[in-house]
């Protein structure tokens, strides 16, 4: 690891920035076995994230509920390992389940801001997650004629399409 992969503290200590893959599979075996799941892990690193791919028996329990365990285990993996600190992202997924989730979540954003196009009128999604939202902002920014705001407190948002130059119509914030 070279000075370009750490990060000073504040006692003057230099820290790895970004959880190493080993790390990362290690430590959600350990999780899942606790758990009492047998289930595989399998790691790789992109530039940006660290990938983390659940398979096997026990992977399907991660996917009910709209893959709220996966989040879950997405949220502990990210906060046990940097503490706060900057690093890459770890991504969670089972048998694919995140890549046919954002493909539907982006499907219904679409289809919802033709809706708004054609009608002038506001429409709103349903509460999602960070990661989700912004998903939609970045597919539905290529959609000329349409704005996006996010709309709530807390961590599940909703969504907002409305026509350009309507402007918000209640408490909107930006993610």
């Amino acid at each position: 690891m070279s000075e370009d992969d750490t990060v000073e503290t504040g006692e003057g200590r230099r820290e790895p920035l970004s959880a190493e893959p080993g790390e990362v599979a290690a430590l959600t075996e350990r999780i899942l076995r606790g758990l009492g799941l047998e289930t595989s892990v399998s790691v790789s690193q992109t530039d940006s994230t660290i990938e983390v791919e659940l398979s096997g028996p026990g992977a399907e329990e991660f996917v009910e509920r709209r893959g709220e365990a996966l989040n879950a285990l997405q949220y502990l993996l990210n906060r046990i390992l940097y503490r706060g600190r900057k690093g890459k992202k770890i991504h969670v997924d089972s048998e694919g389940f995140r890549r046919l989730r954002e493909e539907e979540i982006v499907e219904i954003a679409r289809l919802t801001a033709e809706k708004v196009k054609a009608r002038g009128e506001e429409s709103l999604l349903s509460p999602m997650n960070p990661y989700e939202r912004r998903l939609i902002h970045l597919a539905l920014s290529e959609i000329e004629g349409i704005e996006t705001r996010s709309v709530g407190d807390g961590f599940l948002k909703r969504v907002a399409i409305l026509p350009a130059g309507k402007g918000p119509s209640g408490p909107h914030e930006a993610d």
